[in-house]
């Protein structure tokens, strides 16, 4: 039977599909790169949630927003699921998603999206890394869709285009190691006074290993790194210390230095009207006294401190914390401190007397535990920024049964051409449970 499915075969979709895809009419076969009304040869490729992740050719048909790919791998590549979309209606089919998840809670007011720049925006990938024995080539690059093989890709036009242009001499230069076999992945991360790499490598390298990685180190300018177990095992390359990288907030005067496999927004332009955009609906003045939740290394936590009188940084990761503390001290910040917190518990152990203002920036688990939780109590207004909508949804409803309305809802384009959805929601507490 599985055989069967498996075979090409000639059919339309009638819908896209959050992640991206084009679904046929009987849901049966999610096809990538294929708009409603058009037709192609459906290619199978494998089976996950009851459907068939497939590619296809042979197209017959044109929706009339679809645009020609700005990248030559767009077909193949599963960096991105929308560049045969054109951007504006990227950004409506997301808008769409997210007030599907937002009409029982009937926001106050939609906001304008937050859009920047579709090119050369990511700052931040992991590329994978394969040897294929029988071609006796590496390929550096994105996973391809549907599918776990790495991608044949020559550049790429989302990443930083100094990221990109690496991508030849990587591969030509892997290609030359003993232990070519046993590089799985690259951690790419660009800043504005360099890029760094870090190798993740199965098997030690040898002397002569490493004189080829210090001459392309030497050669292109980049910082490289090695780890060979978890993050504990980062060495640099040819220095006794990781470099710091730095990003900007130019608007607030801010610099923040972070580590390569520091959380970071990947997208530095959108990062920075993020953050004016949460400070400004925060309407922060000094009598108030805000706890940025899942702080990272300071991102929202030093803007937030120039205007209100006092900030607490809460993360859980400890590297971050003594990241932010630095950050704090570079810019000359002295009313903002920050604690590793715990805070997946059921219950957070937060000493929030105070405190009236409250920022949460979780990864795409969400903030459950945190909004079900007696900080929220003293808080009369939250602003909360998502990378997954469905968690946001979720946790907005707790919100809305503590005692506040959604105020404004918006989209935030921090990832153009994926089906990555960044937003950002208002909470201001009712008046009568004030």
């Amino acid at each position: 039977m599985a055989r069967r499915q498996k075979q090409p075969r000639t059919a339309a979709v009638t819908d896209l599909a959050d992640e991206g895809y084009g679904l046929t009419e009987d849901q049966r076969f999610a096809v990538y790169g294929l708009l409603p009304g058009e037709t192609a040869t459906i290619l199978p490729r494998k089976k996950k949630k009851g459907v068939w992740l497939s590619l296809h050719e042979n197209r017959q048909g044109e929706h009339p927003d679809r645009v020609t790919p700005a990248c030559a791998h767009a077909d193949v590549c599963g960096g991105c699921a929308f560049q045969h979309l054109a951007h504006e209606r990227q950004i409506e089919f997301k808008e769409a998603r997210l007030k599907r998840l937002f009409e029982p809670l009937q926001p106050l007011t939609w906001m304008p999206p937050l859009v920047g720049s579709a090119s050369g925006y990511r700052s931040k990938a992991r590329l994978g890394v394969k040897f294929v024995t029988k071609r006796d080539e590496v390929l550096v690059g994105f996973r391809e869709k549907a599918s776990p093989f790495v991608a044949e890709m020559r550049g790429c036009t989302v990443l930083d285009e100094r990221l990109a242009d690496l991508i030849p001499p990587l591969r030509e230069m892997i290609q030359t190691l003993s232990v070519r076999q046993s590089i799985p992945q690259i951690e790419v991360a660009s800043a504005k006074q360099g890029l760094a790499l870090v190798f993740r490598h199965l098997e030690p390298l040898t002397e002569s290993d490493i004189e080829t990685l210090l001459r392309f180190e030497a050669t292109f300018g980049v910082q490289i790194l090695l780890q060979s177990g978890g993050p504990e095992t980062i060495i640099a390359l040819s220095s006794e210390q990781v470099l710091a990288l730095s990003y900007d907030l130019p608007e607030e005067a801010l610099s923040f230095d972070f580590q390569p496999l520091d959380f970071t927004q990947v997208n530095y332009a959108m990062n920075e009207r993020m953050t004016r955009q949460a400070v400004e609906l925060l309407d922060l003045n000094k009598q108030d006294c805000v706890i940025d939740a899942f702080c990272g290394i300071g991102n929202f936590s030093l803007p937030i401190a120039k205007r209100a009188g006092q900030v607490l940084g809460l993360e859980s990761s400890v590297a971050s914390v003594e990241r932010a503390k630095s950050n704090a001290i570079k810019n000359k910040i002295s009313n903002a401190t920050f604690e590793v917190s715990d805070l997946y518990s059921d219950e957070v152990a937060i000493h929030s007397e105070g405190f009236n203002k409250l920022l949460i920036d979780p990864p795409r688990s969400g903030a459950e535990q945190l909004v079900r939780g007696t900080l929220i109590d003293s808080m009369e207004r939250i602003v909360y920024v998502s990378c997954y909508p469905e968690s946001l949804a979720r946790d907005s409803s707790t919100l809305c049964g503590r005692g506040f309305r959604v105020e404004a809802v918006g989209l935030v384009d921090m990832f153009p051409h994926t089906t990555h959805l960044e937003s950002m929601a208002l909470f201001v507490r009712e008046p009568s449970h004030g």
